[in-house]
């Protein structure tokens, strides 16, 4: 069941100079608890950022206010909802908010965790359909002044079908990259 909150779940971790900002759709039960993002231990989230080498070691959900000396931001589209997807009212989702966040920070990369929330913001963004096709990497074409826009497989156990860890690497080759420009 989705609840609504009257303050952010959990807190954005932005700030000017990231590199990577990743966003997801709203915070699940478990991290919703924690107040600390992906949190449920099923969530691939911290293992990818570890194993791809956006980060050196794997942190910890509650170590995410660390994210930045990695050069990594985070943020999500339903700042006031958890839950899963299917149980969220909607009420929440404010793609332009994050939008504006976006254009606010300058990031040199946003990364949606998962197709759906990627979807959603570019519906809003760029008046794209939610149900056009979407392929995971880069979305060539598509920008925020000049931050990249990305789009990877979700971390969620509910997605685990459709898990490819290649497109992680690629980001993380392309995150190193932009991180010694």
């Amino acid at each position: 069941m989705a609840v609504q909150s009257d303050s952010f779940i959990v807190p954005d971790v932005l700030q000017s100079g990231l590199t990577t900002v990743f966003c997801g759709r709203a915070p699940s039960p478990e991290s919703a608890r924690r107040r600390a993002y992906y949190a449920h231990f099923s969530n691939r989230f911290w293992e990818i950022l570890a194993e791809s080498g956006l980060t050196e070691r794997q942190l910890k959900p509650e170590d995410y206010a660390q994210l930045p000396r990695y050069g990594i931001g985070l943020t999500d589209i339903n700042k006031t909802e958890f839950g899963s997807d299917h149980e969220l009212t909607g009420s929440g989702d404010n793609p332009r908010a994050l939008l504006d966040k976006i254009e606010q920070f300058q990031p040199k990369i946003l990364a949606f965790n998962g197709k759906n929330n990627f979807r959603m913001f570019a519906n809003e963004a760029y008046r794209i359909s939610k149900s056009i096709p979407v392929d995971y990497g880069l979305q060539r074409g598509l920008k925020i002044k000049s931050t990249e826009i990305w789009v990877l497989p979700n971390t969620s156990a509910r997605a685990r079908g459709y898990w490819d860890p290649v497109y992680w690497y690629k980001l993380s080759r392309r995150h190193q990259e932009k991180c010694k420009l």
